[in-house]
This record gives C-alpha cells, structure tokens and sequence, in this order.
C-alpha cells in the first residue's frame, strides 16, 4: 500500500529558499510512497505568494513540482473529498485551539495550513494508510509529540499557569511528525545526495536557520549517526 508524506508549508518553503528543489526531486524518486500537499498548502506556498513580488520566484518553483507531480494535491489524488477533508480540519482546529487555557482564555496555537496537514494525516491513520507529516514549525509539532513540555514552555513564555484539556491532546497522540531536516536524512540515507557528512551538516544548519525547529545537539547527532 501507497505510504504518504503530508508537506507543510514551512517545510516546503524551507526546502525551496535553501536550494533544495533538485535533492527533493531526486528523494521523491526514490522514496516508495507519494508526496502530498492539501488545498490550502496550496494556497499558502503557491497561489497567495505568487502575488508578492518578493516570494514569487519561491511560488513559481513549488508550482512546477506541483505540474512536473513531484509532490501532489490530495484532493486531486483522489484521497479525499474537500467537505470530508473541511469537516476533520474544523474538529482539529478546535481541538488544538482549546487544549492549553491561560486564565479562562484558550490559547491560539496553530492555522489552518497545519490543521489541514493533521487532518489529512488522522484521516490516513483511520483507513490504515502510513503516512506522516512533514512540519518545521516548533507548536504543531510539540502538539503532537509532547504537549506537556509545549505547556511548560509557554509558561515560561508568558510567566502564567497553563491548563491543558487532556481530552484534547489525546486526540493528536496518533499523528506521526517530522521534520525538513529529517527528510533531507531521509534523502542522504537513500542516496539522492552526494554521501558527504559535511555538506549534509552545511544543510541541515541551512534549514534550522531557515525556521525549523531543531537544536545543534540534534543536528550533530544526525550527522555523527
């Protein structure tokens, strides 16, 4: 059965300003599985962009991996419908939109374009569907992988308690997550870049000052491993 990587925005985005395109190209060639984005990564990576000047020729690259089906648009592939789609995004915006309280107050924590990712990924898991997504940004991911050390962290952000809906966040227990970083592991582990630690090292650093959320001493692990 077909496995799929669910791309968000920041890491695709990532992957293009850092001149990644042609090492992702070669990846998606040789990894057994397809490559998917939803309609409003879409929109937030190609469509919306293409109107500003200043990231036009980041838009117009990640379009032509969407024309050239490098990557694909779930909608498009068939694996699900745009309503069934809208209807899981709205239940996980509200679920991770309510699962940490300041005060009375729910705090905001993630947008629609992950939302969709997460929706997409929860929708796969329930038809027994590998899949996993791909997400740089810090709070999605903690959302995912460890809410209670996300919780701690905006404590000391905002020097406040923070309560969190365990009812919530069990609900976003079975989605997978990685990284850019770990995707373009992914490619020097399968031979879609030149085998050379130090130009690996020289990309990862490129995309954790590009935004995604990884530290030196996990960067260094990768490469020594």
């Amino acid at each position: 059965m077909t496995k799929y990587l669910i791309l968000d925005s920041g890491a695709l985005i990532n992957m293009t300003l850092n001149g990644l395109i042609e090492i992702f190209t070669e990846l998606t060639e040789k990894f057994q599985g397809e490559m998917i984005i939803t309609d409003a990564i879409k929109y937030e990576t190609i469509d919306h962009p293409r109107k500003i000047k200043r990231f036009e020729w980041s838009a117009l690259r990640i379009r032509q991996l969407l024309d050239d089906e490098v990557i694909r648009l779930a909608q498009d592939d068939d694996l699900v419908s745009s309503s069934e789609l809208n209807k899981k995004t709205e239940e996980v915006l509200n679920n991770a939109n309510s699962s940490f309280i300041q005060g009375d107050k729910p705090i905001h924590i993630i947008e629609r374009g992950e939302a969709e990712c997460i929706a997409l990924s929860k929708i796969l898991t329930s038809r027994k569907i590998e899949n996993a997504v791909v997400i740089d940004e810090r709070t999605a991911r903690m959302l995912c992988e460890n809410p209670e050390n996300l919780a701690k962290i905006m404590e000391n952000k905002l020097h406040t308690t923070i309560k969190i809906s365990k009812d919530n966040i069990k609900k976003f227990k079975d989605i997978e997550v990685i990284r850019s970083t770990e995707l373009m592991y992914m490619a020097y582990k399968k031979a879609a870049m030149e085998k050379n630690k130090k130009r690996l090292e020289a990309i990862l650093y490129a995309l954790k000052f590009g935004g995604c959320s990884i530290s030196e001493k996990e960067v260094l692990a990768i490469v020594s491993n």
